[in-house]
């Protein structure tokens, strides 16, 4: 099976059940337990632009894994080389801060404060798997590259880099 292929299976699988499915029975559990929202067009439009944002950098972040990393997102077809590039170049996680993004997105569109949690609920398992699984085989994988990128880029919290474009006074 190509990579392209096992990039779309992989892809479309966790977004089915991850974007559709489960917030699909949180906002079910919400309509049975009388939790109701009270939409907003202001809220509604900054869900959408923070949806639309974070489905872009998962995409970017798909496309990096396949075009530089030769692998998916998914650890059952792990990308083979190390990607530093692009967002990864500035955060370790940006497809889960991706994932994120839309995770919110959903939750202000649909003005649900169990879709908030369910957010906050991401986050937790997503720095969870990164510590305990995903951190210790990219160790094992690629050793002292990953070791330097891990002392460079921080886990969670983008290093923002300002140019510093004052002469030097040395």
């Amino acid at each position: 099976m190509s990579l392209t292929v096992k990039n779309i299976i992989v892809n479309a699988c966790y977004y089915l059940l991850t974007i559709v499915l489960l917030p699909a029975g949180v906002l079910r559990i919400e309509r049975r337990i009388g939790v109701a929202g009270n939409p907003s067009v202001v809220l509604g439009s900054v869900a959408i632009i923070v949806g639309v944002v974070g489905a872009v950098l998962q995409a970017w972040c798909i496309m990096l894994f396949h075009r530089v990393g030769r692998g998916t997102p998914s650890p059952a077809f792990p990308p083979q080389r190390l990607v530093t590039t692009g967002p990864y170049a500035w955060v370790r996680n940006p497809m889960n801060w991706g994932e994120l993004l839309v995770f919110l997105g959903l939750a202000g569109w649909f003005w649900s404060p169990l879709l908030a949690g369910y957010a906050v609920l991401g986050w937790i398992a997503f720095h969870t798997f990164i510590v305990a699984w995903e951190e210790p085989r990219l160790i094992r994988m690629f050793d002292e590259d990953y070791s330097r990128y891990r002392g460079v880029v921080r886990r969670w919290r983008p290093k923002i880099r300002i140019p510093d474009d004052r002469p030097n006074r040395d």
